[in-house]
């Protein structure tokens, strides 16, 4: 895109508070980066921040903005996440340095939470939604001032931990920014103008910063669509924030309404589901191609019936074909039947391997067997092993103050460790030598798993994954031996790289949940297990669900609007359960396409009778 259509060169030429709602695929970056060129040059005084979410969009940002802005103004422009900004805005405060909570570690450390309160039935995933709540909070207080709700009393046990071990998550990195800011602890951050991207996507804590940084001086563009909130589970209010922001800074609107991604038969039904939302910015939607565009609903007796579609369709042409799911168990199905007939893929979305907490801590525990003065990860270790918040106090304390490993570490004879992790402390010098040669190895690593098993479980997922990571180890295509191989895997500790740089490949099929397909697009998209209870899930059909069915409709709508060329969208009827009662096709296909379906399921209902008929002939 060369040149700017009016909306955008109205958005481009802006010096005010700004909200600017922009269509999926209308070039809201472009439009970011010439008002970012025009504001340097208009005044020489003009900083300008642009914000995002994720690094890898940070990092494109500032590639693009290295290669329109004259090399003399790049020092008055950055393009950081909220995470990096409110990083640094804490570092200024200074005092202890802090280990940040992430990924499988922050599960861990929950885990120890639940532990630490006696209580017992509350899943580790509720566990962390409730940690993520209240952690979004300014001020956080027991929901409807319930202090005795499970929720809360593993919130405050999580605080509690965090603060005796030295420790930060992102939420409370985020709540001491906004909170120095606003104490005048340290200054505001630096620019005169605040370009905030994906903004419908921002926290009440977020929204809070961006708004203290108008009050103060900076002038605020917010570039967003209300129509792609998919996160209200991590704290976002869409429309409210749009609403609020536009309100209280007056600030000037504009639409952003042609798509130059999707072909008009794919915008006009996208246009159609995502109009039953109500509580939304109304906008004009225009396909920036003059015409064309296949949209296409198809309806299976069976799964199995549906991925086999899906394999002939990709097979015809797999140039630029990705396939989306609400779930993760159905791209499961969707990867197990493009392995069977060799159909090159990759996958996005979903908890990679080393993000598991148990694949991460046990890395961790391999690591400092090796690395026996390395002892960062001891607490964190024996916590996982079940081991009680006073006796890690202690033998973290003995370990910072004496320095030395942890085999080394003596206890005292009132200590009262738990045998778990007496029986890790005996085996620590003998589970870290070096051997060498794939069966030595493979017996280290039994021996170790063996362990740990009967810690965790003989049984499922954890255990499973032990076994896992063992034979990766064990299996790895290097001459070294146990430390050199330990060294190796040791590497994916460090946080998962962004690999969305790398979802369109030519000629190697995407899958990817729904949520993580946005931002991106291809030419060819199906959106399998369009079914009822799955998009929308069944979790968003309850009373009072966070974001509800409006939210799976949004989440539907972006799916949609990543395809270019070509939309599918199929369901499947099989029966489920003892019942044999049928899978009804998700609401959103019936709110878009009710005459389509209809076709469809007329066509299945043949299907089902000539299929009654031969089995009533077979009977006979």
């Amino acid at each position: 895109m060369s040149s700017l259509t009016e909306d955008q060169q109205l958005v481009a030429d802006s010096d005010e508070h700004v909200l600017c709602c922009a269509l999926a695929g209308s070039g809201k970056s472009h439009t970011m980066i010439e008002l970012t060129a025009n504001l340097l040059k208009k005044d020489p005084s003009y900083k300008v921040l642009l914000i995002t979410f994720t690094r890898a969009a940070a990092k494109e940002l500032n590639e693009r903005l290295e290669a329109k802005i004259p090399v003399n103004m790049l020092s008055r422009i950055e393009a950081a996440t909220f995470d990096s900004i409110f990083g640094k805005q804490v570092k200024q405060l200074g005092g202890v340095k802090k280990r940040t909570l992430a990924g499988g570690e922050q599960y861990n450390f929950v885990e120890r939470a639940i532990r630490h309160t006696g209580l017992e039935g509350i899943e580790l995933d509720d566990a962390m939604d409730y940690v993520d709540t209240y952690g979004r909070m300014l001020k956080a207080e027991p929901i409807n001032g319930d202090a005795t709700a499970s929720g809360w009393q593993v919130f405050q046990a999580y605080i509690e931990l965090m603060k005796r071990h030295n420790m930060q998550d992102f939420n409370s990195i985020t709540r001491q920014a906004y909170l120095a800011v606003q104490s005048e602890s340290i200054e505001p951050w630096d620019a005169t103008h605040l370009l905030v991207d994906e903004f419908q996507d921002t926290s009440s804590i977020q929204f809070a910063w961006i708004q203290l940084h108008g009050e103060l001086g900076a002038k605020v563009i917010c570039v967003g669509d209300d129509d792609q909130s998919i996160y209200s589970w991590r704290g976002a209010r869409p429309y409210e924030n749009m609403i609020n922001f536009q309100s209280q800074f007056n600030a000037k609107g504009y639409v952003l309404k042609i798509c130059f991604r999707c072909k008009p038969n794919i915008l006009s039904a996208a246009k159609r589901l995502i109009e039953f939302n109500e509580d939304r910015v109304y906008k004009d939607m225009f396909s920036g191609h003059e015409s064309g565009g296949v949209v296409e609903v198809k309806g299976y007796l069976t799964p199995s019936d549906e991925m086999q579609a899906i394999v002939q369709a990709i097979c015809s042409n797999n140039e630029d074909w990705a396939v989306l799911a609400r779930t993760n168990r159905v791209l499961d199905e969707v990867e197990g039947h493009l392995k069977i007939h060799g159909i090159p893929y990759k996958r996005l979305g979903g908890k990679k391997l080393w993000d598991d907490n148990t694949a991460n801590i046990f890395l961790k525990i391999l690591w400092s067997l090796v690395r026996p003065k390395d002892t960062r990860f001891i607490t964190e270790i024996l916590g996982w092993l079940g081991e009680q918040e006073d006796v890690l106090s202690i033998i973290d304390k003995q370990l910072r103050k004496s320095k030395a490993p942890f085999a080394e570490f003596i206890a005292p004879s009132w200590l009262g460790w738990n045998s778990n992790s007496e029986t890790m402390h005996q085996n620590w010098y003998a589970w870290g030598i070096d051997v060498s040669g794939k069966a030595h190895i493979a017996s280290r690593m039994n021996e170790i798993i063996d362990f740990l098993k009967t810690v965790r479980g003989d049984k499922g997922k954890q255990a499973k994954l032990l076994e896992v990571v063992g034979d990766i180890l064990t299996n790895l295509n290097v001459e070294g031996g146990f430390v050199d191989r330990v060294e190796i895997l040791s590497k994916n500790l460090a946080p998962s790289t962004n690999d969305k740089e790398e979802a369109t490949e030519k000629g190697v099929v995407t899958l990817s949940s729904l949520h993580s397909s946005k931002g991106l697009q291809w030419s060819k998209v199906w959106i399998v297990g369009s079914n009822q209870g799955v998009c929308p899930s069944n979790n968003a059909l309850e009373e009072g669900a966070i974001g509800g069915v409006p939210e799976e409709r949004r989440l539907y709508y972006v799916g949609m609007t990543r395809a270019v060329d070509e939309l599918y969208m199929s369901y499947n009827i099989g029966s489920s359960g003892v019942s044999g009662k049928r899978n009804l096709p998700s609401q959103f296909l019936e709110e878009t396409f009710p005459a389509e379906l209809e076709r469809e399921n007329d066509k299945l209902q043949i299907l089902i009778e000539q299929q009654e008929m031969q089995d009533n002939g077979c009977d006979e």
